[in-house]
Parts: structure tokens; sequence; C-alpha cells
């Protein structure tokens, strides 16, 4: 006796082979994305708690940092008397100071995409980079402007040379404030409070706290449902 068994044509084969196909290649890159933002968020949290340790035993040696003679706004001398303080608190790979390098040879971008920043070839930053690869840039605001608000700015590129090279991306800023370091846009800032009605026309410096403290990068995707009185996901 003769049996037959059932089994899918060709034609049906090909048709469910290219319905995965679509299906994967609309998730994927969605997939892709997602892992990336959150290896970005562990980096960034990370980079933030070596700066943080690094300048609380710099005070604990060196005193208050509106004494370190942060010379004036913008100052290579400020810059590198900063870095003189912190640098022996890394695991450094390589330091440049305020010559050029560190960095890569690029302009980097704001989230508006706007040009923001050579900080390869800018004297002003005094350029390193930390065992693991991330980038540290320090930028001193001198010793009268410490008194009132802040004693120095603190570039972070979490990636190293990999792009994008774009703030609220793989680069993040974080001020240098009298006892503490605060990452841009942290609750209460009167500097550069976070405020993603401006996300389209602001560089995004003020992107930094709302990573570290929601871990999440949803402002790419929902900026207008977010803000420290709003929903802190697009899925809120």
């Amino acid at each position: 006796m003769n049996k037959f068994f059932k089994a899918f044509t060709l034609a049906e084969v090909l048709i469910t082979l290219s319905i995965i196909g679509i299906v994967a290649a609309m998730t994927l890159p969605t997939l892709v994305q997602k892992n990336q933002e959150k290896e970005t968020i562990v980096q960034l949290k990370k980079a933030y708690s070596i700066l943080s340790q690094a300048y609380y035993s710099a005070i604990s040696e060196y005193g208050d940092s509106s004494e370190w003679d942060l010379g004036e706004v913008y100052s290579p001398e400020g810059a590198a008397s900063i870095a003189d303080k912190l640098v022996k608190y890394f695991k450094v790979h390589k330091i440049c100071g305020t010559e050029p390098g560190c960095f890569p040879k690029v302009t980097y971008r704001g989230f508006n995409n706007s040009s923001w920043y050579y900080i390869y070839n800018t004297s002003r930053v005094y350029k390193l980079i930390l065992a693991d690869g991330t980038l540290i840039g320090f930028e001193s605001h001198g010793n009268e402007y410490c008194k009132t608000s802040y004693c120095a700015k603190v570039f972070v590129d979490v990636n190293g040379y990999k792009g994008p090279n774009q703030l609220g991306y793989d680069t993040f800023s974080f001020y240098l404030q009298k006892g503490r370091i605060m990452p841009f846009g942290y609750q209460g800032d009167t500097v550069d409070p976070f405020d993603t009605s401006k996300i389209k026309t602001n560089i995004g410096e003020f992107l930094t706290a709302w990573v570290l403290v929601n871990e999440n990068m949803d402002y790419k995707r929902c900026p207008e449902k977010l803000g420290w009185d709003k929903s802190s996901s697009c899925k809120d």
C-alpha cells in the first residue's frame, strides 16, 4: 500500500523564507540600536564613576577646586592644572595634554547634527585616553567663573575613535563644580537644563543627565513626551 506524505511546495517554502527575511530586516536594526544604546549607557555610567572618584580624591588631597589656579576662562594652563590633579587617579593609556591628539581628527557634532567642536587640535582642552579606550577632555572655565557657576567642563567620548562622535550618541558633557561633578542637564541645572522642546535647535549637551538617571536614550524617539516632570521613557 502506497503512503503519501504531505509537504510544503517549493513556492510555499520560498514565500515563508521571504516573509522571515522581511520581518528580520524590519526588526534587526532596532535590536542592534537598542543593544548599542545599552552598551553606551553602561560605558557612560562607568566613566562618571571614574571621574567622580578621581575628583573627590583630588579635593581630599588638594582642597577645594576654586583654589586650584584655574587661570582665565578657556586657558590651557587652567585645563592642565585640573588634569594634573586628577590624572594620577585614572588608569591612563595615553596623555596628549593641550597638544593635538587623543581625540579623532573630526569635528564633533551636536545632537541636532550641527558642527560643534574640533577637540583634536584645541589647545584649551587637556586630552587623554583611559585604559579602557574612553576619551576624556578637560576645559577650564577659570577662577572667577568657578566661584559663581562651574569650574570646568569635562568631555567624554565613551567609545573612543569609533563614530558617530556626536553629543547624545557617544559623547557627553559634565560640569566640574565646587565639591562635585555633575552631568549636563541634571534636575535643577540652571546653565543648560534638560529641555526637549529645544532638541532640534540645541547641540544637546543637556542630554547627559537623562541617560544616567533614566538609563535610556529615548530622546531619539519621543522627545516630546520626556521631561523631569513628564514621562521618563517612551513606554510610560
